[in-house]
């Protein structure tokens, strides 16, 4: 038997035999995975491996290499559940952004009420200028609460880096929103 199919073999046998352990792990590590998600998640890490991997060259550390892929296919639809954030807060029937209405002081007279609400508009799409990491960032802390430290457990990455994104994004909607009211 050749080198490529004893790499498939063993590839395979470590799905059969790990498969419930790596369902548990995606489970565990992504709070959205219910058993068919999980599934569906080691199944695609699974058919990539098999798709893309050289099997004429040798896997050093399979079950390594297994788990760092599921890793990162949970990080990659963790940013990809983001994206998009503020499509969330529009109803689907009215066009009506949620978002604003919330934003806007319900105390204010209908004239500031308006020139309020113009104004978060105007921030909402200038928002959606920013890049898509740079939007969650402010959308995760402002809008929706998530403290530095949650983002970065989540995400795994440092507070630094987090808080870093958060001020050069700042900074961009800043000079966006200037630029846009002609300060």
């Amino acid at each position: 038997m050749n080198s490529y199919s004893e790499q498939q073999k063993t590839v395979s046998g470590f799905f059969a035999h790990e498969y419930d352990n790596l369902v548990s792990y995606v489970r565990k590590n992504w709070q959205a995975a219910n058993e068919a998600e999980a599934e569906d998640i080691v199944q695609d890490v699974a058919l990539n491996l098999f798709t893309k991997v050289d099997f004429n060259a040798p896997i050093e550390n399979l079950f390594a290499y297994v788990y760092r892929s599921l890793k990162n296919k949970i990080i990659d639809l963790t940013r990809k559940r983001r994206a998009g954030r503020l499509d969330d807060y529009e109803d689907e029937k009215s066009g009506e952004n949620f978002l604003l209405r919330r934003m806007v002081d319900e105390i204010a007279d209908s004239e500031e009420k308006a020139e309020q609400e113009q104004l978060l508009k105007l921030m909402l799409n200038t928002l959606e200028e920013l890049r898509p990491d740079q939007q969650d960032i402010i959308v995760a802390t402002e809008l929706e609460g998530y403290t530095f430290e949650e983002l970065s457990n989540e995400l795994e990455i440092p507070i630094g880096t987090l808080l870093s994104r958060k001020h050069r994004a700042i900074a961009k909607l800043q000079k966006l929103m200037n630029e846009k009211l002609k300060i």
